[in-house]
């Protein structure tokens, strides 16, 4: 019997460039695109244009919450980021610590962002960061319907304001994120980020919690899996074997995998704080992360109550 043809869609990482080399799933023959990540998420979710994909574990969570999604997502995790190195604020505004967030106007490129999921969820849980006491000021209305949660008020930015100006001039006395906006990277002395010396921030986050933020997931379309349900662990599989040869290669410094000069310094560091299995994949492994992120999802309105881990993915693939 011949193979089941099926598309894929991932951005450029290492952690899956091993599927269209070396590592073929079994029974499928997998065409795989690589897309940035937005793209592959509006493609997706409003089209359904690949068979599997990556995707933003908020839409996921959203989708999820509807109760009709028409995905079945795997644990299998191709962006991971800690996000404290996002908030920046503006030095006349009168914020000098996280707890000075509250009651300002802060801006930000999308409500419901993963990225933005969790950061928020991480000052509002380590500092006292209320949402609803923030005035939002977003660069783009939500991908998909999110309801704001109670008491939070939002608007939306008018052509040819941006977030990096309003950030500069002070219009905005903060902002949220991901990408250091212009501002900050042409060094402006009146802009500075919460958390300067954000890695360790971040390392004593991870030591302190366990917890490595979760950005994507990879999903299969629902309607595929009702055919081959089969296929779903037959990719997940796929997915571990090739994150574990990226790791063996970035481990091995014969000849080093990324341009990174000082890689193996690097890898015995990352060794050292989160392990061995420092990009861990399926449930049991990330718990405790999914655990906070649904909590975060319910609080900042993408879902209608908390999720349970078990909702977020296929049952084939829970206990591997």
């Amino acid at each position: 019997m011949a193979n089941l043809l099926l598309t894929a869609a991932f951005g450029d990482y290492d952690r899956t460039r091993f599927l269209d080399r070396q590592i073929y799933p079994e029974g499928i023959d997998l065409r795989i695109i690589k897309l940035t990540p937005s793209d592959i998420f509006y493609r997706m979710c409003n089209y359904l244009e690949f068979d599997v994909s990556e995707m933003s574990m908020g839409a996921h969570c959203y989708l999820t919450g509807l109760g009709n999604s028409p995905f079945v997502g795997m644990p299998a995790f191709p962006s991971r980021a800690f996000r404290h190195s996002m908030v920046y604020y503006n030095v006349d505004s009168g914020i000098r610590k996280p707890e000075d967030l509250n009651g300002k106007r802060i801006a930000i490129r999308e409500w419901g962002m993963t990225a933005l999921v969790w950061i928020l969820g991480i000052l509002g849980e380590e500092y006292g960061v209320d949402p609803r006491s923030i005035d939002w000021v977003a660069a783009k209305k939500p991908r998909v319907p999110i309801q704001m949660p109670e008491g939070a008020r939002i608007r939306y930015m008018n052509p040819p304001q941006n977030l990096s100006d309003m950030l500069a001039s002070g219009e905005v006395d903060a902002a949220l994120i991901h990408q250091a906006p212009a501002c900050f990277s042409g060094g402006s002395a009146g802009v500075k980020r919460m958390f300067p010396d954000y890695k360790t921030a971040e390392i004593e986050y991870y030591r302190r919690t366990g917890i490595h933020p979760i950005m994507h997931c990879v999903v299969l379309r629902r309607d595929r899996h009702q055919k081959t349900p089969w296929v779903l662990r037959s990719i997940y599989e796929s997915l571990q074997t090739a994150r574990m040869k990226t790791m063996a290669a970035l481990s091995n410094t014969q000849a080093l995998a990324a341009m990174i000069p000082m890689l193996p310094a690097v890898m015995e560091e990352t060794i050292q704080i989160f392990g061995k299995d420092f990009w861990p994949y399926g449930v049991a492994a990330n718990r405790n992360t999914l655990e906070k992120l649904v909590l975060y999802a319910f609080q900042q309105g993408l879902t209608p109550r908390r999720l349970s881990i078990e909702e977020l993915f296929g049952e084939s693939v829970l206990n591997l």
